[in-house]
């Protein structure tokens, strides 16, 4: 049995795996990058402006099963969320997922994605044991939505959602609002989530890599969003249901629209963050707009268990209580987000 202590925690034991730090946050959720390559390059995603062409991956399908295997049944981590670069793009992503679907203590397996690949893999993907799938989609205006993506095909991504609506067992839709982009079609989002019965989540713009200029000019906070949506008429009412990520959801009063609401610059949820990151590259990341991250590839080529195991531990547990937005802003993260895992 391993048991791995910090500076002012209580002693941590894996048997059963739990992994609860000062301020009561229990480690159950695991953004996991399986390449940094994408089809598209999304401005607020990659702004320098490129697509990764390497073909290289840095963790190799056995070395991703050795990360998900010790974060179960180690860590007790409930949810794993596949995510790039474009995960779709990486050869063997359906027998990746069918040979940790049966990890016990896994409930979830979910994956975010641009929605290119969709269409076609999602009955592949629900069969390899997928049970939900988070799809950018940020313009219903096809020219906006090929600028946005720098190239993407508004038409393939809904055929995508179309699909993976009647395959899988939750599809939501993350649009990330910008000012001055695709502020204005936030009325037609509300009106797709209530037609299709997709829940729609709203994300801030954050400023990472060489983005300052650009979070500046397009920023939109939530509290601005839910401002514009009363200034339609419509009312949001509270949804107390949670997932193991970030957002806070509401019911859009007298419609059967579900909107959630991403809130990472304005109003942080740092109290109740249950997850760590770990790149396609292999470097864990306690944060997502921390600049630090621990560098876990000699680990995982040793597969040695219990200081891998630590080391997610170790970094779960001595986070700090919330970060410095202000830091943030002045000091954007030196990745871009197609590196960090979106």
């Amino acid at each position: 049995m391993m048991t791995v202590s910090a500076p002012n925690t209580p002693v941590i034991s894996a048997s059963p795996a739990t992994v609860e730090d000062r301020y009561g946050r229990r480690l159950r959720y695991l953004r996991l990058s399986v390449t940094d390559l994408c089809n598209l390059s999304c401005q607020y995603c990659n702004p320098v402006k490129g697509c990764a062409q390497s073909h290289h991956y840095k963790l190799s399908w056995d070395d991703l099963g050795f990360v998900a295997d010790v974060a179960v049944r180690d860590l007790g981590v409930e949810a794993i969320r596949i995510t790039g670069g474009e995960p779709t793009v990486r050869p063997g992503l359906t027998d990746w997922i069918a040979s940790i679907r049966e990890l016990p203590g896994l409930r979830d397996i979910a994956m975010t994605t641009n929605g290119m690949l969709l269409g076609k893999m999602s009955a592949a993907l629900r069969d390899a044991g997928l049970r939900r799938v988070n799809v950018s989609l940020d313009s219903f205006n096809a020219e906006v939505f090929r600028e946005v993506t720098r190239g993407g095909s508004l038409e393939r991504c809904l055929d995508g959602i179309s699909r993976a609506a009647e395959l899988l067992e939750r599809v939501k839709v993350n649009c990330v609002l910008l000012q001055g982009v695709n502020d204005h079609e936030l009325e037609k989002f509300i009106l797709f989530s209530h037609d299709k019965n997709i829940e729609v989540r709203f994300i801030e713009l954050m400023p990472i890599f060489d983005q300052k200029e650009y979070f500046h000019r397009h920023f939109i906070s939530v509290e601005e969003m839910k401002t514009r949506i009363a200034a339609l008429g419509l009312k949001l009412e509270a949804d107390t249901s949670r997932g193991y990520g970030p957002a806070t959801t509401f019911h859009v009063a007298g419609t059967g629209a579900r909107l959630g609401f991403i809130s990472q610059m304005s109003d942080t949820k740092c109290l109740t963050c249950n997850k760590l990151r770990i790149t396609a590259d292999g470097a864990l990341k306690a944060c997502l707009l921390s600049p630090q991250e621990v560098d876990l590839v000699p680990l995982i080529a040793a597969r040695d268990r219990e200081a891998f195991a630590g080391a997610l531990c170790g970094s779960f547990l001595q986070r700090a209580e919330r970060y410095d937005l202000k830091q943030i802003i002045s000091e954007p993260v030196s990745r871009t987000m197609q590196a960090i895992g979106g």
